[in-house]
């Protein structure tokens, strides 16, 4: 593929007047018009800025400022870190070679000049700017779409607002954690408010992480409008959303889910898992692991869940997670069991309640590098006393 070069500006910095206009003439006949000029280092580092270029033929011996010093200066500005400039010299040396790349030169040309090398080495660096505006360009536009894409994905999750006034309405107490391993991520929560009575929470983890795993949560959540929780068992409500997520997950993709419903009038959590990590319930000094065993969601359209339910008094803690807190290598170079799991919630559960998250996730991913490897949700949810 042939670039076109027609558009692209050279600047020339030459104190000699006619080796300014002989590289001139090579370079127009070559289609390149945009030309400017320079007679010495501080000429053309003022012509570099009004001017733009995509190409600075310097020349090394000049009065006031010499090509190496206008290249070590054009070098600190961060905005011209990138910009090809290409030397030329009389003196055809190890050591004037040295000198040129040190300073920050892209190429190297020595004088008397040949034509031909000497717009092979132009054109090479002219295309390698186009390629290099490019891919900024592009990488550019897709930092800001992935920016807008992420606060889309945050604005699926509950505000804080409503966490903290329907958690208030059912006595409990609320706090979450979501975090993604790249800008997107496959992991989605949701609380819903049944009746005076009745809340569910929902966590769910999509295959993979990343672009495809983020479409599958706003498919999703698109879906919770459509198969609304209000009057079904949690294994009722995960066998409907596994039968609509089957119509539009491509094959091969899947999610993990638990859901659980915590019923303050008759003092229990009616809940059904498919193949999310055990939830986690204390009870006073009590640690329970929650069954959450289950067909995956989108996998089988004759796929069936069960009901399970556990007493849930005031004092009692559930904590939710995604596999990212247990699967990533720990400080010790091993992954955290359910039974290590169940004991840090535990402890934790005697912190006050904002202490409590952050004494987990420190525990558990307090000296892992981030981003992590996978998309981790955690969710604490406490019934209060009375």
């Amino acid at each position: 593929m042939t670039i076109s070069l027609a558009d692209s500006r050279v600047l020339i910095v030459d104190d000699n007047e006619f080796n300014r206009k002989s590289l001139a003439i090579l370079i127009r006949r070559h289609g390149i018009a945009n030309i400017a000029f320079a007679g010495d280092g501080v000429e053309g580092l003022a012509m570099v800025e009004s001017f733009k270029p995509d190409l600075v033929l310097l020349d090394v011996a000049m009065p006031n400022m010499n090509g190496i010093e206008m290249c070590r200066h054009l070098r600190e500005n961060s905005d011209h870190t990138e910009l090809p400039i290409l030397f030329q010299t009389a003196h055809d040396s190890d050591e004037e070679q040295v000198n040129c790349f040190t300073a920050g030169g892209s190429d190297f040309i020595s004088k008397p000049i040949k034509p031909g090398e000497f717009m092979a080495r132009v054109r090479h660096q002219l295309e390698r700017r186009k390629l290099f505006l490019s891919l900024a360009d592009f990488r550019s536009r897709v930092e800001h779409e992935l920016r807008h894409a992420q606060a889309m994905q945050l604005s699926l999750l509950p505000e804080p607002r409503r966490i903290a006034d329907v958690a208030a309405r059912h006595g409990l107490g609320v706090r979450a954690h979501f975090e993604t391993s790249s800008e997107l991520g496959g992991d989605l929560w949701s609380l819903i408010e049944i009746d005076d009575n009745r809340i569910g929470f929902l966590i769910v983890d999509f295959a993979g992480h990343g672009i495809t795993a983020a479409i599958n949560t706003f498919r999703f959540h698109t879906l919770l409008e459509r198969v609304p929780a209000d009057r079904t068992e949690p294994a009722e409500w995960l066998a409907a959303l596994n039968l609509a997520l089957k119509e539009v997950l491509p094959t091969g993709q899947f999610a993990t889910a638990f859901y659980g419903v915590i019923d303050r009038a008759a003092g229990v959590l009616r809940y059904a898992g498919a193949g999310a990590p055990n939830p986690v319930l204390v009870c006073g000094e009590r640690i329970d692991l929650l069954d959450s065993a289950g067909f995956l969601l989108g996998m089988s359209r004759r796929a069936s869940y069960q009901t399970r339910t556990i007493a849930f008094p005031p004092g009692t803690n559930l904590f939710l997670y995604s596999d990212a807190l247990t699967e990533c290598p720990q400080r010790l170079g091993r992954l955290i069991e359910n039974d290590q799991l169940g004991l840090l919630i535990l402890e934790a559960s005697r912190a006050t309640q904002d202490e409590r998250l952050p004494k987990v996730l420190d525990a558990c991913l307090g000296d892992i590098p981030r981003p992590l490897r996978d998309d981790l949700t955690v969710v604490w949810i406490e019934r209060r006393h009375a």
